[in-house]
């Protein structure tokens, strides 16, 4: 949700957008501001903005007089004109309770309502907060119903998935108009995630499952949930159902903590045009670590991220943290993931919290890297030296 306040009483304007950005509402993108009708009209020439809280009495231009007769031309441009965006909803506002009388009915001509909104008085700031939650939810559910999603999570091993449920609750919470399916696959030990055959066997089921939910479904965005071996799971299953999640309008594949390796050939989704890639990294994520120096046919990407572009379709994002950093509370996914399942026109935006370090960054994931590489011939080597001994 973008939303523009135009006033030019800067200390009022101000304190509004911290009083919004205090609530951290759910959906809340962009916040712009405008002190004169001349701003305004620019911005709304450029950008289509869901809330336009507009001040009643404003100057046309920089330092010029301020007029109630300004805010009214501006209501009546933005409804007769072909250049401008129209707002999804407008927010009068005024320091003067006779210009509420006097223009109520030109603002709810134009889809607004108007509030008193003295400086030295801080109700009016909750009144807005209150028009914006409920544009937020009815928003939501407009969103859910127009476009049907299918939600798949995938946990990781030594665990049952607790997250899982509560994500689905996340999400219940806000609409009951989306498939939420979550797979799970049993408590897989890390002496299983050692063998690669035990990895391909689960490969195969969750490819078969995957496979009958695809076709089934109804809806027009897939969005797939997945941490640790989820990742592992999900990106090798993908491989064989390019078929079915090409008919999706969009797929999103969502990777946290990722075992894969940095280098891992996505090569084969390049076709799938409809699918983004979110790889969510933890940049203390030393689990990680294990897995590339000593499992073969793994990696670390859910903390040094995939090689290569961070575009539009690919998204790396860093954060503080270790491997479960992404369920320490609600709170993650609330923030990341809810948006992703309710806001069909969201765009994952790039995160990066890592402070640059020659320890870890510059030796200790590199040294890994190196013994994840060689480690195939090393475990040759063992391999040969214990049949040498029992032989002997």
């Amino acid at each position: 949700m973008k939303i523009l306040v135009v006033d030019d009483d800067e200390l009022r304007r101000s304190r509004l957008v911290n009083y919004i950005e205090s609530h951290k509402l759910q959906g809340v993108e962009v916040i712009t501001v405008a002190g004169n009708v001349d701003e305004a009209k620019d911005f709304l020439k450029k950008v289509y903005y869901d809330i336009l809280v507009l001040d009643v009495v404003l100057p046309r231009r920089y330092k010029s007089d301020a007029s109630a007769e300004n805010g009214l031309a501006l209501l009546g441009q933005i409804s007769r004109s072909t250049i401008m965006k129209k707002p999804g909803k407008i927010i009068g506002i005024t320091a003067y309770e006779e210009d509420i009388k006097r223009y109520r009915e030109e603002f709810e001509n134009n889809c607004a309502v108007v509030i008193e909104a003295k400086s030295n008085q801080s109700e009016w700031r909750a009144k807005i907060v209150a028009q914006l939650t409920y544009s937020i939810s009815s928003r939501i559910s407009k969103t859910a119903q127009e476009s049907s999603v299918t939600v798949l999570t995938i946990h990781g091993i030594q665990t049952f998935g607790d997250w899982q449920n509560r994500l689905k609750a996340l999400a219940e919470s806000h609409t009951d108009l989306v498939d939420f399916n979550t797979y799970k696959y049993g408590y897989f030990s890390a002496v299983s995630f050692l063998m690669p055959f035990a990895r391909h066997r689960e490969v195969a089921r969750l490819r078969n499952s995957l496979k009958s939910l695809l076709v089934s479904s109804k809806s027009k965005h897939l969005i797939i949930f997945c941490h640790s071996f989820g990742t592992y799971l999900a990106a090798y299953a993908l491989k064989y159902l390019l078929d079915d999640i090409s008919r999706f309008e969009k797929v999103t594949l969502v990777l946290s903590g990722s075992v894969l390796r940095s280098n891992y050939d996505w090569a084969y989704l390049k076709k799938c045009v409809n699918v983004t890639i979110v790889s969510e990294c933890g940049d203390k994520d030393f689990v990680l670590w294990v897995s590339r120096a000593l499992v073969l046919g793994v990696g670390m990407a859910g903390k040094v991220g995939f090689h290569g572009f961070n575009n539009l379709r690919f998204t790396n994002r860093f954060f503080k943290g270790g491997h479960s950093l992404y369920f320490k509370g609600n709170d993650f996914m609330s923030r990341y993931w809810l948006p992703i399942i309710i806001n069909e026109d969201y765009k994952p935006k790039v995160v990066d919290e890592r402070k640059p370090g020659f320890i870890i960054h510059g030796f200790a994931d590199k040294v890994i890297d190196f013994i994840g590489k060689v480690k195939p011939w090393l475990y040759i080597f063992l391999l040969y030296k214990g049949l040498i001994f029992i032989v002997r």
